[in-house]
C-alpha cells in the first residue's frame, strides 16, 4: 500500500470538494479523523500498518505538507487527526505526481472555449456555455462534465467530432475508433454521459424517459446498424432525376438514409390509407397477407430517428392534399402511446390509433404483462393530458387489470 498517496490523496480529494478550494481566503481545515472513519486502512491493532501510516505522517510533517495530532494519552503510538497545510497544496499534488484541480479545470476551460467557437448557434454551444459558466463561478465541473479529465476530454473530444456529422450517420463502433482509436472506448466511458447531455440540451421536444439511450444516440446520428425505411406501398417518387414506381415493389422495399434524402415524393398513386406499424414482427406479417394495393404500410419501430423523420413528413406533404388517412399501431403500452402521440404532434396531426382501444386490449388480454405501481403512477398522468385523450379509456381499463400489452400478441 503506497501510504503517502493514499493520504494526500484522500486530503486532496476533500480539499477541491472544500469552501477553501473556491476561496482562498477560508481558514477551515481539510482534516482526516484517523481514528474515526476517515481512514479505515489505518488499523490501530496492527501495529506494522500503525507504525507505518505514523512514520509516513510524520515525514509529510516534517516537510511542511500536514500537519497532526496525537491521540489523548497514545502520543507516539496513535494519531487521532491529520489535517491538510493550505498554502502548500500545490507541493502536495507533487508530492504524489498528481495534476492540480485548478489546473484540470484550466484545461478544460481552454478545450471548452476552442469548441464554442466551432459550434457557435447549436446545442453543443448552448452546452459548453454552461460546463463554462459552472467552471468559472462555481470552480466545478457541477456535474455537467466528469470531474476526471480523462474522462471529460473524452466527453469533449465526442462532442467535437458529433458536430462534424452535420446530421449525416456514423455507426458507434466506427464513431468510437474515429474519436478514440478503440471500438469500445467510447460505449464504456463516454455513451451514458453523452446521452445525458443530449437529452437535457439536443431536442426541440422533451423525449421521454422511456425512449432507450440507443434512440437518444440516433436522434443525433450515432447508430447501432445502419439506418433504413421500410414500406410497401404504390406511391411514386422521383430520384437523380428518374422516376419510381413503388408499386412495383410487391414484396417491399427498404431504402437507406441518402436515399431518403434525395428522395421526393411526387404522387400518392392509389394510395388512400397509411399505417404505421411499430414493430417489425407485425410488419412482417402484414407485409405477407395485406393485399390491399390501396394500403400503404410503413415499418415505424421505437421513437424515430430523423432520417425517419425526413421520410414521414415528405410522406405526409404528399399525402395531405389528397385526403388520405394516416394510422397507427403499437405496443398497448407507455412506449406504445408515448410514440404514436410523438408521430401526431410533430408530423401528423390527424394521425389515428389502430387497434389500440378497450376492445383490441380485452381480445388479447390473456397475453398482457403485469406492471407495478411506479408504471402505474406514469399511466396515470396520462389521464389528465389532452395529448393522449384517445387513450383515455383503455388506460382505464389498463390500469384496472394491471396489464399492458405488447403488439406482438396479435400474430398469435
Amino acid at each position: 500500500m503506497k501510504y503517502k498517496k493514499l493520504i494526500l490523496d484522500r486530503l486532496l480529494d476533500r480539499y477541491e470538494k472544500s469552501k477553501s478550494f473556491k476561496d482562498e481566503n477560508s481558514r477551515r481545515r481539510i482534516m482526516l479523523k484517523m481514528t474515526r472513519g476517515d481512514m479505515p486502512e489505518y488499523d490501530i491493532e496492527k501495529p506494522l500498518v500503525r507504525e507505518t501510516f505514523n512514520s509516513v505522517i510524520k515525514e509529510l510533517a516534517d516537510k511542511g505538507l500536514v500537519s497532526f495530532e496525537w491521540a489523548r494519552y497514545e502520543e507516539g503510538n496513535i494519531i487521532e487527526k491529520v489535517w491538510l497545510n493550505v498554502t502548500r497544496v500545490e507541493d502536495c499534488y507533487a508530492e504524489i505526481g498528481r495534476k492540480a484541480r485548478r489546473a484540470v479545470l484550466d484545461a478544460l476551460l481552454e478545450r471548452i472555449t476552442e469548441l464554442k467557437e466551432k459550434t457557435a448557434g447549436s446545442w453543443i454551444w448552448s452546452f459548453l456555455a454552461d460546463a463554462e459558466r459552472a467552471i468559472k463561478e462555481k470552480s466545478s465541473t457541477a456535474g455537467l462534465l466528469p470531474s476526471d479529465e480523462e474522462h471529460a476530454m473524452a466527453v469533449l473530444k465526442a462532442l467535437d467530432y458529433l458536430r462534424t456529422l452535420d446530421s449525416g450517420q456514423c455507426l458507434e463502433r466506427v464513431f468510437s475508433l474515429r474519436c478514440f482509436n478503440d471500438s469500445k472506448y467510447f460505449e464504456k466511458k463516454v455513451k451514458k454521459r453523452l446521452v445525458g447531455i443530449i437529452k437535457r440540451y439536443c431536442p426541440d421536444q422533451e423525449l421521454p424517459d422511456e425512449m432507450s439511450d440507443d434512440d437518444i444516440l440516433a436522434q443525433v446520428g450515432i447508430l447501432q446498424s445502419p439506418e433504413q425505411v421500410d414500406f410497401k406501398g404504390g406511391i411514386v417518387g422521383t430520384l437523380g432525376g428518374k422516376e419510381i414506381d413503388f408499386s412495383s415493389f410487391i414484396y417491399g422495399v427498404s431504402l437507406n438514409a441518402d436515399t431518403v434524402r434525395n428522395l421526393a415524393i411526387t404522387g400518392m398513386g392509389i394510395v388512400r390509407k397509411i399505417l404505421f406499424i411499430e414493430n417489425k414482427a407485425n410488419y412482417i406479417q402484414l407485409l405477407n397477407e395485406n393485399s390491399d394495393d390501396t394500403l400503404m404500410i410503413v415499418f415505424h419501430g421505437g421513437f424515430y430517428s430523423p432520417v425517419k423523420e425526413l421520410f414521414f413528413k415528405k410522406l405526409y406533404e404528399a399525402a395531405r392534399p389528397c385526403g388520405i388517412e394516416f394510422f397507427h399501431w403499437g405496443d398497448i403500452d407507455l412506449g406504445g402511446f408515448m410514440i404514436f402521440q410523438r408521430l401526431k404532434s410533430s408530423i401528423i396531426p390527424s394521425l389515428k390509433p389502430y387497434l389500440m382501444d378497450e376492445e383490441a386490449f380485452e381480445s388479447r388480454i390473456s397475453y398482457g404483462k403485469s406492471f407495478d405501481l411506479r408504471y402505474a403512477e406514469k399511466l396515470k398522468s396520462l389521464l389528465d393530458n389532452e395529448d393522449y385523450s384517445e387513450f383515455r379509456e383503455v388506460i382505464k381499463l389498463m390500469l384496472e387489470k394491471s396489464t399492458k400489452l405488447e403488439q406482438e400478441s396479435f400474430l398469435i
